[in-house]
């Protein structure tokens, strides 16, 4: 069963198939992979991915950045200047930025009390979120795929279905398709010896029947190896910041096929902040001094605000096609 994808500002362009498919959702999954089906599914799956990628501030995380501009290089006549610039220290990357308190890669995810929730026990609902927390870690925090590229880690999380769709997208060409849900590191980039800063939340309700929903709000600090004299560096010439807010979906009963039961991916949005456009349109993270210039934030928002996982998500990006 392909896990739907509602996405706000875009109708699917194969509409009958998506209601074929959930329509389906009992059905043997073998049906739904005969050799014509396959084909159809696959395209609606890569399609909406990508889809989605365009209109991230519904959906997905790719294409929707905001980026500030370069300490000391020149800017367009629409973007604005750094407002002040704080100095890197190596060992302690985070300390002149917001991020500076927030807890260190897994510990800033922290969950929610346990209650039951539909049909789902209160020892179902700890097991399931422990099971998002794991996923969070593994997409965004273990150096296996920040660093490696390695998705085995959070594939195996994952419902055998939900894993099977979203395995082939993790190679050359495609890692824009998957970038709403994993964060990696751009080639020549390279990550400082230190832990992502992690802030934000979890919630839970309850889905369609045998669905329980987490939904996932946080934002991620990431800071990489500067290139030059870090006595000239600007800390947030370095630091990347990612906001993500993803629903991930525990599906358990007899209305699912055996492959189908376990965690999906479902709804999800965010965007990139400080970060190169290059490397992010692409699907990778790398700081905006890897590239010449970069744009700058509009709309008047205090650089803060990108920091705050509560802050209304913006409604463009800075990075221009």
């Amino acid at each position: 069963m392909k896990s739907r994808q509602h996405a706000q500002e875009w109708e699917a362009p194969e509409v009958d198939w998506a209601v074929t498919v959930e329509r389906a959702a009992t059905e043997d999954v073998r049906e739904l992979l005969r050799a014509e089906t396959r084909r159809r599914r696959g395209r609606w799956l890569a399609g909406g991915l990508v889809v989605l990628a365009v209109g991230a501030v519904a959906t997905l995380l790719i294409r929707s950045s905001l980026f500030a501009p370069v300490a000391g290089d020149p800017v367009a006549d629409d973007t604005r200047p750094v407002r002040s610039v704080a100095q890197l220290d190596p060992a302690r990357p985070f300390a002149s930025t917001p991020a500076a308190d927030w807890a260190n890669g897994a510990g800033g995810i922290t969950l929610p009390e346990a209650r039951a929730v539909g049909g789902f026990s209160a020892e179902q609902v700890a097991e399931t979120t422990a099971l998002v927390r794991d996923a969070l870690v593994a997409s965004r925090i273990d150096t296996r795929m920040l660093a490696e590229h390695d998705p085995a880690g959070y594939l195996g999380l994952l419902a055998p279905d939900a894993k099977r769709q979203l395995e082939p997208l993790f190679a050359d060409g495609h890692e824009a398709e998957v970038q709403s849900l994993v964060s990696l590191v751009a080639a020549g980039a390279e990550l400082l010896p230190v832990a992502p800063k992690v802030t934000g939340s979890m919630s839970v309700r309850a889905g369609d029947p045998d669905e329980l929903v987490v939904h996932t709000n946080y934002v991620f600090a990431y800071a990489f190896r500067p290139q030059g004299p870090t006595k000239l560096v600007d800390a947030m010439n370095v630091i990347v910041v990612v906001r993500a807010d993803v629903d991930y979906v525990l599906r358990h009963g007899e209305r699912w096929t055996p492959s189908s039961r376990g965690l999906w991916y479902g709804d999800a949005s965010g965007f990139g902040y400080s970060i190169g456009c290059d490397a992010y349109r692409k699907g990778f993270l790398a700081p905006v001094a890897a590239e010449p210039s970069v744009t700058a934030p509009g709309g008047g928002r205090e650089p803060n605000e990108f920091f705050d996982p509560t802050a209304p998500l913006p409604a463009a990006g800075g990075c221009h096609a």
